[in-house]
């Protein structure tokens, strides 16, 4: 290295520094309980070091030694300052009483190279936000839900199909399974398209959904910077979607809209919401509305398709795993399975909802494995009117852009809410303890407004694959079966980081 190179590099070093020791004394300046950061990751080693993922980055945060009585703790997210909320009434307050000045999610990708990325309901910021859930909302009521029903049987049926074609005791990875379930199940309720990833193991849809989950090194610093670093999402081009990925989705939805369109047919789907906003759009050509534009319609359609892929089939897997060491359990569920089958080969929409013992184990997998793991806002103060402070705790107003934090990981598995908390334990939510639970300390789909507007949906399906999986079969676990699941630490929801292989036995009962 020359010696001019050397001298700039020593400088960069030093004024990085400097200017680092001047961030990291914020909340020391305004007497706020904080978290002592380390030189250049602030309070963010673990995952800056691809040890951990971000949510359990703010699980560690939340759980540091020293500061369980807290109620909010100061952090630093590299050099900028940000807030782990840990007191559930003021988690209540930042959620929900006071949403209106935490509308934002603190992401972002960027807008000019990932339009499908940044332009879904997910990542959008109101007002845009407010009236794209406003408008899709109605794809996802129980009205809904109950006439999509029939078409998500007949995936599970393909399910049914697929898994009698296993030999014998197979020893499989059980998440591929479910993963192409979900795939299948809401390529055809969402958007009227037969994925068939069941019945094909080259599935075109399944490949492009297991991509945008798949974990990288590349894939991570894009996943730093979309969580950690949101500013620099321009500068550095990150993506939610890959190009191929976004070509793909753009290929099929916009064919799929143009079908739907030619052939007038309503299937009360999500594809028929576009559709509606469309035509409003074009009907006031004057209100500049972006519904006219095909990327922001496909964006919409894209979020789901992903999110509801894994994040179903995911919280099938963890169920299956942890039925597989508690046979018991399973038993007692499969039992429960039969009987409501009885003598016919259809379980109707208001029997699933009904299914007492399925409903607890689900609760519970959501419980122990809460599929984001954590929720966050962006403060965004008003140029007038009334201040949020986070008051009775400290006279300390927020200022705009602050990112606040609540770990649902590390509350769902707080001994002070849920006694033996590592312990899989579907009795928890028994209607006989319904008393006894603090469900405020309970929010695996969210809290407040903007939470999981698929959360109906997600349940049903989740519990559909179960019911189907389990009916013929029993999930046992095996030599290659992990005795617990860690996290993948560049995933962005909670998902295993090894394959989770089971034993499938066909059941004589």
């Amino acid at each position: 290295m020359s010696t001019e190179l050397l001298i700039l590099f020593i400088t960069l070093v030093i004024v990085l520094y400097i200017w680092q020791k001047r961030a990291h004394v914020y909340w020391e300046r305004l007497g706020v309980v904080h978290i002592k950061p380390s030189p250049i990751f602030g309070n963010m080693r673990s995952f800056l070091t691809a040890k951990v993922s971000f949510f359990e980055q703010i699980c560690l945060l939340h759980r540091t030694p020293g500061f369980e009585k807290e109620p909010l703790v100061g952090v630093y997210m590299v050099n900028r300052p940000g807030l782990v909320v840990r007191d559930l009434e003021l988690i209540k307050t930042v959620m929900i009483k006071k949403f209106n000045y935490f509308t934002n999610r603190v992401l972002a990708t960027d807008p000019h190279r990932d339009p499908l990325g940044c332009n879904n309901l997910f990542f959008a910021r109101n007002p845009d936000w407010k009236e794209l859930r406003n408008k899709i909302s109605p794809a996802f009521t129980s009205g809904k839900i109950k006439q999509m029903y029939p078409l998500m049987t007949e995936i599970a049926k393909d399910l049914e199909n697929v898994l009698e074609q296993v030999p014998e005791d197979s020893i499989v990875s059980i998440k591929d399974f479910c993963a192409r379930f979900t795939t299948d199940l809401i390529a055809t309720i969402a958007f009227g398209v037969k994925a068939n990833s069941l019945g094909n193991v080259k599935s075109e849809f399944f490949a492009h959904n297991k991509a945008i989950f798949e974990t990288s090194w590349s894939r991570g610093l894009d996943i730093t910077i979309i969580f950690l670093l949101p500013a620099l999402a321009t500068l550095a081009r990150v993506k939610v979607f890959s190009k191929a990925t976004s070509k793909f989705l753009r290929n099929s939805i916009s064919f799929v809209l143009s079908e739907r369109e030619r052939s007038g047919v309503n299937r009360n789907d999500l594809i028929d919401i576009l559709l509606a906003m469309k035509r409003e759009a074009a009907a006031q050509p004057d209100k500049n509305n972006r519904a006219l534009e095909l990327d922001y319609l496909v964006a919409q359609a894209a979020i789901f398709q992903t999110a509801g892929f894994e994040t179903s089939s995911s919280t099938m897997t963890m169920t299956l795993f942890e039925l597989a060491w508690n046979t018991e359990l399973q038993e007692r569920l499969r039992t429960e399975i039969r009987e409501y089958f009885g003598s016919e080969d259809y379980i109707s929409y208001a029997q699933i909802q009904e299914m007492p013992y399925l409903t607890q184990v689900v609760n519970e997998t959501l419980r122990k494995y809460p599929i984001v793991g954590y929720a966050e806002r962006e403060c965004n103060q008003p140029a007038n009117g009334e201040r949020f402070t986070l008051q009775p705790f400290y006279d300390v107003e927020l200022p705009s852009g602050m990112p606040v934090y609540v770990s649902t990981l590390a509350i769902q598995r707080d001994e002070q809410y849920w006694p033996e908390p590592e312990k899989y334990d579907p009795e928890r939510f028994a209607p006989e303890q319904r008393d006894k639970l603090n469900m405020d300390a309970y929010m695996p789909f969210g809290v407040g407004p903007r939470n999981c507007i698929g959360m109906r949906l997600g349940l049903l399906q989740t519990k559909l694959g179960l019911v189907h999986l389990l009916r013929n079969h029993r999930v046992l676990k095996c030599e290659k079966t992990v005795p617990v699941i860690t996290f993948a630490p560049f995933s962005v929801v909670v998902t295993p980081k090894e394959q989770i292989y089971l034993k499938l036995q066909r059941a004589g009962d």
